[in-house]
Protein backbone atom coordinates (compact mmCIF):
# COMPACT_ATOMS: atom_id res chain seq x y z
CA UNK A 1 0.00 0.00 0.00
CA UNK A 2 1.59 3.27 -1.08
CA UNK A 3 1.48 6.31 1.26
CA UNK A 4 -1.27 8.08 -0.67
CA UNK A 5 -3.54 5.02 -0.66
CA UNK A 6 -2.87 4.44 3.03
CA UNK A 7 -3.73 8.06 3.83
CA UNK A 8 -6.97 7.72 1.90
CA UNK A 9 -7.77 4.50 3.75
CA UNK A 10 -7.13 6.14 7.12
CA UNK A 11 -9.38 9.06 6.20
CA UNK A 12 -12.15 6.62 5.29
CA UNK A 13 -11.75 4.83 8.62
CA UNK A 14 -11.71 8.14 10.48
CA UNK A 15 -15.10 8.89 8.91
CA UNK A 16 -16.47 5.55 10.12
CA UNK A 17 -16.02 3.32 7.05
CA UNK A 18 -16.07 -0.22 8.46
CA UNK A 19 -15.01 -1.86 5.18
CA UNK A 20 -11.83 0.21 5.11
CA UNK A 21 -11.21 -0.67 8.73
CA UNK A 22 -11.54 -4.38 7.90
CA UNK A 23 -8.95 -4.00 5.14
CA UNK A 24 -6.57 -2.33 7.59
CA UNK A 25 -7.02 -5.10 10.15
CA UNK A 26 -6.39 -7.79 7.55
CA UNK A 27 -3.21 -6.04 6.43
CA UNK A 28 -1.65 -5.56 9.86
CA UNK A 29 -3.13 -8.30 12.06
CA UNK A 30 -0.22 -10.75 11.74
CA UNK A 31 2.38 -8.04 12.33
CA UNK A 32 0.75 -6.98 15.60
CA UNK A 33 0.19 -10.59 16.63
CA UNK A 34 3.87 -11.45 16.18
CA UNK A 35 4.86 -8.32 18.10
CA UNK A 36 2.63 -9.30 21.01
CA UNK A 37 3.74 -12.92 20.88
CA UNK A 38 7.39 -11.90 21.21
CA UNK A 39 6.53 -10.46 24.63
CA UNK A 40 3.88 -12.69 26.19
CA UNK A 41 4.94 -16.12 24.85
CA UNK A 42 1.30 -17.23 24.74
CA UNK A 43 -0.66 -17.37 21.49
CA UNK A 44 -4.14 -16.90 23.07
CA UNK A 45 -2.92 -13.92 25.11
CA UNK A 46 -1.20 -12.44 22.05
CA UNK A 47 -4.42 -12.82 20.05
CA UNK A 48 -6.38 -11.05 22.77
CA UNK A 49 -3.87 -8.21 22.86
CA UNK A 50 -3.95 -7.92 19.07
CA UNK A 51 -7.73 -7.65 19.20
CA UNK A 52 -7.44 -4.96 21.87
CA UNK A 53 -5.04 -2.99 19.69
CA UNK A 54 -7.44 -2.87 16.76
CA UNK A 55 -10.41 -2.16 19.00
CA UNK A 56 -8.56 0.86 20.36
CA UNK A 57 -7.69 2.01 16.86
CA UNK A 58 -11.36 1.84 15.88
CA UNK A 59 -12.56 3.55 19.05
CA UNK A 60 -10.06 6.38 18.47
CA UNK A 61 -10.43 6.40 14.71
CA UNK A 62 -10.90 10.18 14.62
CA UNK A 63 -7.14 10.47 15.32
CA UNK A 64 -6.25 8.60 12.15
CA UNK A 65 -6.81 11.66 10.00
CA UNK A 66 -3.74 13.21 11.63
CA UNK A 67 -1.48 10.14 11.37
CA UNK A 68 1.46 10.50 8.98
CA UNK A 69 2.83 6.97 9.34
CA UNK A 70 0.32 4.33 10.33
CA UNK A 71 3.02 1.72 10.98
CA UNK A 72 4.64 4.01 13.56
CA UNK A 73 1.26 4.77 15.08
CA UNK A 74 0.38 1.08 15.19
CA UNK A 75 3.68 0.22 16.85
CA UNK A 76 3.13 2.81 19.57
CA UNK A 77 -0.45 1.69 20.25
CA UNK A 78 0.50 -2.00 20.40
CA UNK A 79 3.59 -1.35 22.53
CA UNK A 80 1.59 0.68 25.02
CA UNK A 81 -1.11 -1.97 25.36
CA UNK A 82 1.37 -4.83 25.65
CA UNK A 83 3.37 -3.07 28.37
CA UNK A 84 0.17 -2.05 30.17
CA UNK A 85 -1.08 -5.65 30.04
CA UNK A 86 2.16 -7.09 31.43
CA UNK A 87 2.37 -4.46 34.17
CA UNK A 88 -1.23 -5.06 35.27
CA UNK A 89 -0.75 -8.82 35.35
CA UNK A 90 2.37 -8.45 37.44
CA UNK A 91 0.61 -6.11 39.87
CA UNK A 92 -2.36 -8.49 40.16
CA UNK A 93 -0.09 -11.32 41.29
CA UNK A 94 1.20 -9.79 44.52
CA UNK A 95 4.45 -8.04 43.71
CA UNK A 96 5.51 -10.25 40.80
CA UNK A 97 5.76 -13.50 42.79
CA UNK A 98 3.28 -15.68 40.93
CA UNK A 99 5.13 -18.64 39.43
CA UNK A 100 2.69 -19.33 36.61
CA UNK A 101 2.80 -15.73 35.47
CA UNK A 102 6.59 -15.72 35.46
CA UNK A 103 6.55 -18.89 33.38
CA UNK A 104 4.28 -17.14 30.91
CA UNK A 105 6.72 -14.27 30.37
CA UNK A 106 10.13 -15.74 31.14
CA UNK A 107 12.12 -18.91 30.59
CA UNK A 108 12.99 -20.96 33.70
CA UNK A 109 16.59 -19.72 33.78
CA UNK A 110 15.39 -16.11 33.67
CA UNK A 111 12.98 -16.28 36.61
CA UNK A 112 15.61 -15.99 39.36
CA UNK A 113 17.18 -13.05 37.57
CA UNK A 114 13.78 -11.42 37.27
CA UNK A 115 13.07 -11.77 41.00
CA UNK A 116 16.48 -10.31 41.90
CA UNK A 117 15.93 -7.42 39.53
CA UNK A 118 12.54 -6.63 41.04
CA UNK A 119 14.02 -6.82 44.54
CA UNK A 120 16.66 -4.22 43.62
CA UNK A 121 14.04 -2.01 42.00
CA UNK A 122 11.88 -2.15 45.14
CA UNK A 123 14.90 -1.28 47.28
CA UNK A 124 15.56 1.74 45.11
CA UNK A 125 11.91 2.84 45.22
CA UNK A 126 12.00 2.69 49.03
CA UNK A 127 14.77 5.32 49.00
CA UNK A 128 12.66 7.87 47.17
CA UNK A 129 11.45 10.81 49.27
CA UNK A 130 7.78 11.64 49.48
CA UNK A 131 5.77 12.55 47.49
CA UNK A 132 8.12 11.23 44.79
CA UNK A 133 7.78 7.64 46.01
CA UNK A 134 3.97 7.85 46.01
CA UNK A 135 3.98 9.35 42.52
CA UNK A 136 6.15 6.50 41.25
CA UNK A 137 4.06 3.79 42.91
CA UNK A 138 0.77 5.24 41.70
CA UNK A 139 2.10 5.68 38.16
CA UNK A 140 4.15 2.55 37.65
CA UNK A 141 2.65 0.07 40.09
CA UNK A 142 -1.02 1.05 39.79
CA UNK A 143 -0.96 2.42 36.26
CA UNK A 144 -2.56 5.74 37.22
CA UNK A 145 -2.28 8.79 34.99
CA UNK A 146 -0.98 12.23 35.93
CA UNK A 147 -4.44 13.75 36.43
CA UNK A 148 -5.47 11.01 38.87
CA UNK A 149 -2.22 11.32 40.83
CA UNK A 150 -2.55 15.10 40.94
CA UNK A 151 -6.00 14.86 42.54
CA UNK A 152 -4.99 11.99 44.82
CA UNK A 153 -1.92 13.75 46.25
CA UNK A 154 -3.20 17.30 45.98
CA UNK A 155 -0.33 18.56 43.84
CA UNK A 156 -0.21 20.16 40.40
CA UNK A 157 -0.12 17.89 37.35
CA UNK A 158 3.17 19.43 36.22
CA UNK A 159 4.60 18.70 39.67
CA UNK A 160 3.49 15.07 39.32
CA UNK A 161 5.37 14.86 36.03
CA UNK A 162 8.44 16.42 37.57
CA UNK A 163 8.48 13.96 40.49
CA UNK A 164 7.98 11.02 38.15
CA UNK A 165 10.80 12.16 35.91
CA UNK A 166 13.12 12.49 38.91
CA UNK A 167 12.05 9.11 40.31
CA UNK A 168 12.70 7.36 37.00
CA UNK A 169 16.09 9.00 36.61
CA UNK A 170 17.08 7.94 40.13
CA UNK A 171 15.91 4.36 39.65
CA UNK A 172 17.69 4.04 36.32
CA UNK A 173 20.93 5.05 38.00
CA UNK A 174 20.21 2.79 40.98
CA UNK A 175 19.71 -0.23 38.73
CA UNK A 176 22.83 0.54 36.72
CA UNK A 177 24.86 0.78 39.93
CA UNK A 178 23.50 -2.40 41.48
CA UNK A 179 22.85 -4.65 38.50
CA UNK A 180 24.48 -5.71 35.24
CA UNK A 181 21.97 -4.69 32.60
CA UNK A 182 20.87 -7.69 30.52
CA UNK A 183 18.09 -8.28 28.01
CA UNK A 184 15.77 -9.25 30.85
CA UNK A 185 16.68 -6.06 32.68
CA UNK A 186 15.81 -4.06 29.59
CA UNK A 187 12.36 -5.69 29.53
CA UNK A 188 11.78 -4.72 33.14
CA UNK A 189 13.03 -1.21 32.44
CA UNK A 190 10.39 -1.04 29.74
CA UNK A 191 7.67 -2.15 32.16
CA UNK A 192 8.46 0.48 34.74
CA UNK A 193 10.25 3.27 32.89
CA UNK A 194 8.35 3.57 29.67
CA UNK A 195 5.92 6.46 30.03
CA UNK A 196 3.52 7.68 27.41
CA UNK A 197 1.48 10.23 29.30
CA UNK A 198 3.88 13.06 30.06
CA UNK A 199 6.47 15.32 28.55
CA UNK A 200 9.20 17.09 30.48
CA UNK A 201 8.07 20.31 32.13
CA UNK A 202 9.10 22.38 35.11
CA UNK A 203 7.00 22.10 38.30
CA UNK A 204 4.78 24.83 39.61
Amino acid sequence: MNPSNESALLLCIASGDELSYTRLVERYWQKVLQHALSFVKSYPVAEELTQDVFIQIWEKRNKLAEVNSFENYLFIVSRNLIISHIRKKLIETDSLKDQKLQELFFKPDEQYEFEELVKILNEGAALLPEPRRSVFLLSRMEGRDADYISKKLGIATRTVRWHLLQALNFLRSYLHNHYIISLLALILLGLFFFNNFFHFSLPL
